[in-house]
């Protein structure tokens, strides 16, 4: 009997080393398709930057210098080469902004809390915006896929604090509810109609997709005259890291986090 039971022992330690095994193994994968990802927008950044804005500059520079030597037929061509330069100009502008979004992000080691307080630094420094930041956590850590998810959403919704609220304060607040997480980011800007938003407009639709892979929801309230709210809500329970490994090293990786990994 006492053997039996010292054999049943045995099998159940053998059964928790392989599944601690396997954890440390998902995570390593988790931690490299994370870096590959991010690598991969810098990548993209570079290549925008070295290459389209490099070459949009150049082109901007010649339209400009000939418009100070030319001698236009009319009124009406003049007005054709100074629409055509505001128009270079804005792309510029515009391509700058998407570097500015390509740029990588860094997770913090104390947690989703302090990588937030990291992000909205890096708007207050880079951008000029006043943002207001609270966190109300006592959770230790998230799977990094999930805490990644998180910053993107707040990442979107700031930038488009920054090109679009004609308004330079926010607040950003990060609110543990039981067991669910709920992240706002606020603007008192013009707002917009949701109704008449464009199609294009595909930061609203990135938002709530990113939404969806964490399980959650997201809900975009805005009015012309009144500002915009973002909030996402998501429970956290099956994206906790176990407290037991939050300094032992690797995760699992939630399945409906898997597509973000291949996104």
């Amino acid at each position: 009997m006492v053997q039996r039971s010292a054999v049943k022992l045995a099998h159940d330690v053998e059964r928790l080393q392989a599944e601690v095994a396997n954890l440390v193994a998902e995570r390593n994968l988790l931690h490299q398709s994370l870096h590959l990802q991010e690598r991969d927008r810098q990548l993209v950044a570079f290549e925008i930057h070295d290459g389209i804005i490099q070459e949009m500059t150049a082109a901007l520079m010649f339209l400009e210098s000939a418009g100070l030597s030319a001698s236009f037929a009319s009124p009406e061509a003049k007005e054709l080469h100074e629409r055509g330069v505001r128009v270079l100009q804005e792309a510029l502008h515009e391509a700058r902004r998407l570097i500015r979004g390509l740029i990588p992000i860094e997770l913090d080691e104390h947690g989703l809390a302090a990588s937030l307080e990291r992000l909205v630094a890096k708007f207050r420094s880079d951008q000029g915006l006043e943002i207001d930041y609270r966190a109300e956590v006592s959770l230790d850590r998230l799977v990094p896929a999930a805490e990644l998810i998180v910053l993107r959403i707040v990442q979107e919704s700031l930038n488009n604090v920054w090109k679009h609220s004609q308004n330079n304060r926010a607040a950003v607040r990060l609110v543990q509810d039981n067991d669910e997480l709920e992240v706002t980011v606020s603007d008192e800007g013009v707002g917009f109609s949701l109704a008449d938003a464009p199609k294009s407009r595909y930061g609203l639709a990135g938002i709530r997709e990113r939404a969806r892979l964490l399980g959650g929801t997201a809900t975009i309230t805005s009015e012309p005259g009144r500002g915009t709210r973002v909030v996402v809500r998501f429970s956290y329970r099956e994206l906790r890291v176990p407290p037991a490994l939050v300094h032992r090293g690797p995760q699992p990786v939630p399945e409906q986090l898997s597509e973000c990994n291949r996104q």
